[in-house]
């Protein structure tokens, strides 16, 4: 079937320029449109434009086409990413705040509940009752966390154990035991 065999053409093309663009020579450009002319049967040749850009093959080549390089991608990426952290700190020290308003709140209508019903404490049994339910295993949680400030995973079994306490209470004031 054919005694011609076609040969595959290599081009490396080494880019001096600082603005990262590539300049074609005249002729190369006119090898590219003969090859394209007998590539497609003939279509109409296609010139260089006035916004300078190229058409090879049906694909427009701009020759002055400003390019991002990968350190200004890498930039936008980077400044990005510093919004988001912002955003996200400003957004959990926000939550942060707003935790601690409610504890704040929680814990003065509690000590005015207290104050008062002035309930004469008989036995150790009374006491805890005043106390905040699961108090001893808040205080530890807390105490965890200060101390494991950069590793908070290390406080989930005592994070567990006062979420089972919670729990427990929940239970016991909803079936009406406590």
């Amino acid at each position: 079937m054919g005694g011609n065999t076609s040969r595959t053409r290599k081009i490396t093309i080494e880019n001096d320029n600082a603005a990262n663009v590539i300049k074609v020579s005249d002729d190369v450009v006119e090898r590219l449109k003969g090859k394209q002319k007998q590539v497609r049967n003939q279509e109409p040749e296609e010139s260089l434009s006035a916004s300078n850009n190229v058409q090879i093959l049906g694909v427009p080549l701009f020759l002055q086409e400003p390019s991002l390089t990968s350190l200004q991608i890498r930039q936008q990426k980077l400044e990005e990413l510093k919004k988001n952290d912002e955003y996200w700190e400003n957004r959990i020290k926000n939550l942060e705040d707003c935790h601690k308003k409610i504890n704040d709140i929680m814990e003065e209508e509690y000590k005015k509940t207290l104050d008062t019903k002035k309930v004469p404490l008989k036995d150790s049994r009374e006491i805890s009752k005043l106390l905040p339910p699961c108090h001893d295993v808040q205080q530890e949680v807390l105490a965890c966390y200060k101390e494991n400030a950069k590793n908070p995973m290390k406080c989930s079994n005592i994070v567990q154990a006062f979420q089972d306490c919670v729990d427990e209470k929940r239970t016991d004031i909803m079936a009406g035991r406590c």
